[in-house]
């Protein structure tokens, strides 16, 4: 009865042994995770900026699965340059996803756009309380998701390859760029160039002038735009063709963009109208500091039509596009060199800004256009 009891009394010791032990563990691995507890996420809401009172949100994501937890934190755009600030506290994991929705203002119009645009961008935090939403933010998020939860992709090698295949689209080498979430539409950098330039693309009209009078007056600045849902549509339409292959395959919508900036390449007043409406958010304290963006929407249009570079060694050359599905198909291009004729620091802020490029000669007339060829 002894030796029972005894070995009774035993079990329960040793019991309690693990148990205690069992707790420890289990304190031990709690204490491991690390909790992430920030003032506050700050960043831009951009299409164009965002207006004053739009929502934003931030949803917090499992490490491992970037499915969302019940941890979610909600935000207001607190000025009309489209900066927002969210109080993101104990969150347990560095990634998350962010949300706004509202009205935003047109760089080419310069009018509040006549619906909601709800954009999203995926972050790590750690080490990054400056988070911006934008085009490319946006553009990018099924691509990382796939590379991520489908092909095993570590975080940042999907962020930087999602980009780069964004950008390829436009014709834009991003190899050195920021992630996108840092990226801003006033800022200064080579990569804001970039977002810029995609941003007036993907808002792009399909024409600025009577189609039959290349004299005519300019369309009101509300019809310089493509509406809300137009724009959704296209955005919708690339970050859903480039999810799995992160190819665009949609011709018909790229050479339609291509033909709309082509033809406000050519209209001084919309180009130089972006710069006053980009000075007036970003605060540039010169003309200077606004980055040569019109460089990539040159770039890509001409791209896109088949003519290649326009530089010293073929100025006044002319060449045929050969882009089938354009409205402007086998019309004749000539490069152009530098215009020396304008003061073009008036305009834009350097001289020499616009650089060579491509023009229709053989349809209307406009300046720079050698006599004999308008």
């Amino acid at each position: 009865m002894l030796k029972s009891f005894s070995a009774i009394a035993s079990l329960i010791i040793s019991l309690q042994f693990f148990c205690a032990c069992s707790d420890n563990e289990s304190t031990s691995s709690n204490s491991e995770k690390f909790t992430i507890s920030l003032d506050s996420i700050t960043g831009f809401s951009q299409k164009g900026p965002f207006v004053k009172g739009s929502d934003v949100r931030l949803y917090e994501l499992e490490e491992k699965t970037l499915k969302q937890t019940s941890g979610s934190f909600a935000g207001k755009i607190i000025d009309d340059n489209g900066r927002f600030r969210i109080n993101a506290r104990d969150l347990t994991s560095p990634y998350v996803y962010l949300q706004a929705t509202g009205y935003f203002q047109s760089e080419i119009s310069g009018e509040a756009s006549n619906g909601m645009l709800s954009l999203e961008a995926i972050s790590d935090v750690r080490n990054n309380s400056q988070i911006n939403i934008n085009l490319m933010t946006h553009l990018e998020y099924n691509r990382v998701m796939y590379l991520i939860t489908q092909k095993d992709s570590s975080f940042s090698a999907a962020k930087k390859q999602a980009q780069q295949e964004i950008f390829n689209i436009f014709h834009i080498n991003a190899a050195n760029f920021e992630k996108s979430e840092k990226l801003n539409l006033t800022g200064t950098t080579e990569a804001d160039a970039a977002l810029i330039a995609i941003s007036a693309i993907l808002i792009s009209y399909g024409s600025y002038r009577n189609p039959n009078d290349p004299n005519s007056e300019y369309l009101a600045s509300k019809e310089r735009d493509c509406d809300v849902a137009t724009l959704t549509d296209r955005l919708m339409s690339i970050s859903t063709d480039i999810e799995e292959d992160g190819k665009f395959n949609n011709d018909s919508l790229t050479t339609k963009l291509a033909d709309n900036v082509e033809a406000f390449h050519k209209t001084k007043e919309l180009i130089i109208g972006i710069r006053s409406k980009l000075r007036k958010w970003g605060g540039y304290e010169s003309k200077q500091s606004i980055p040569n963006y019109e460089k990539y929407l040159n770039n890509f249009w001409a791209t896109e039509y088949g003519l290649g570079s326009c530089d010293s060694t073929n100025v006044f050359s002319t060449k045929e596009n050969t882009n089938s599905k354009s409205i402007n198909f086998q019309k004749t291009y000539t490069c152009l060199p530098p215009r020396t004729d304008i003061d073009w620091n008036e305009y834009f802020g350097w001289e020499g800004y616009y650089g060579y490029f491509w023009l229709d000669c053989n349809n209307g007339r406009y300046d720079g256009c050698p006599s004999g060829m308008i």
